[in-house]
């Protein structure tokens, strides 16, 4: 494996330092607690620490429906980056550390990396009212469906084809060109992913059920073209 022939004790190689997973993935996907616990066992064999990156987090709580515990600590992870800010926030984020005496030297870092902001707490007070009444959760179980109502019409278009299972608030898809020339036509913004015919589309805990609506109807519209009137 990777670690393995990672150059551990070799003094000409970077020495691995931790294991970093991101719940949920790039992919839009999201870790189950038995691939979290699989990726521990690994960590803690080669002693290493394991870090969670949650900017998505919740989202991925949403997907899998468990308690947070117990896709962390209980799994094996010892830091979650606990993101709000693509969840409702502004620049929002918390980092937990579920064993104390692994902080450290934290905070120096948090001060060397530019982190240390002036007036911090007006931007960590955010976390009170996204803790509270679950809204952190509400919003990412909203923009999950949103995802999912956004996916299960674009797999309908002819020649379209979903890249990844839609597990937390991202898709990314293939459309023809037409119908991608046809949307940003009408107005709506999106990135190319491969650069040419794969989006990535990015739902959030304010996006409306008229805003997919819209969407899928303008992509359905420009997948089927009017014949041309007959001569």
């Amino acid at each position: 494996m990777a670690l393995e022939a990672g150059g551990a004790g070799v003094v000409h190689h970077v020495q691995p330092a931790a294991i970093s997973l991101t719940q949920a993935t790039e992919a839009g996907t999201v870790y189950t607690i038995d691939e979290v616990q699989a990726i521990a066992q690994v960590a803690q064999a080669h002693q290493l620490p394991l870090h969670m990156d949650g900017a998505r987090f919740a989202n991925a709580i949403a997907h899998l429906g468990c308690a947070p515990a117990d896709v962390t600590w209980r799994a094996g992870v010892d830091v979650l980056s606990f993101g709000a800010t693509k969840n409702g926030a502004i620049a929002a984020e918390a980092v937990v550390f579920f064993n104390p005496k692994q902080v450290g030297s934290f905070e120096y870092r948090r001060k060397r990396a530019g982190h240390l902001f002036s007036k911090l707490r007006f931007l960590s007070v955010q976390l009170h009212a996204y803790l509270m009444d679950d809204l952190w959760l509400k919003n990412a179980v909203h923009a999950n469906h949103m995802a999912t109502q956004l996916a299960d019409g674009l797999a309908t278009l002819p020649d379209s084809q979903l890249l990844h299972p839609v597990e937390a608030n991202e898709l990314f898809v293939q459309l023809p060109e037409p119908v991608i020339k046809g949307l940003l036509a009408e107005g709506f913004q999106f990135y190319r992913w491969d650069g040419k015919t794969v989006l990535r589309l990015v739902t959030a805990y304010n996006t409306s059920e008229a805003e997919v609506d819209r969407f899928l109807k303008t992509a359905t519209h420009y997948s089927h073209p009017p014949h041309p009137a007959p001569t």
